[in-house]
């Protein structure tokens, strides 16, 4: 079951576990494979934020929008026009 809350935030829409990209550091290496799509609200933000996350739910990546379809929009564009957005 997805959880509710990332890294304080909480979670509106997730993805289904698929293959949605890497992470590399400064030397090329992979650090981190991307799992899950999350967009989530910290409740002292204006913003909305999409998170990439592992199999194990952690956030390894982020980025602040200003409404759920931005997120939504930017996700489309990065990672392919068929993604599935379960509401939490």
């Amino acid at each position: 079951m997805f959880p509710d809350v990332l890294d304080g935030a909480k979670v509106l829409y997730f993805t289904p576990k698929d293959d949605y990209g890497v992470m590399y550091d400064t030397l090329g290496n992979v650090v981190a494979h991307f799992k899950y799509l999350s967009i989530c609200k910290y409740d002292n933000s204006e913003g909305y934020y999409l998170f990439d996350c592992d199999e194990n739910y952690e956030v390894v990546s982020d980025s602040v929008w200003e409404s759920i379809e931005m997120c939504m929009s930017v996700a489309r564009s990065s990672y392919g026009e068929s993604l599935l957005w379960i509401e939490s």
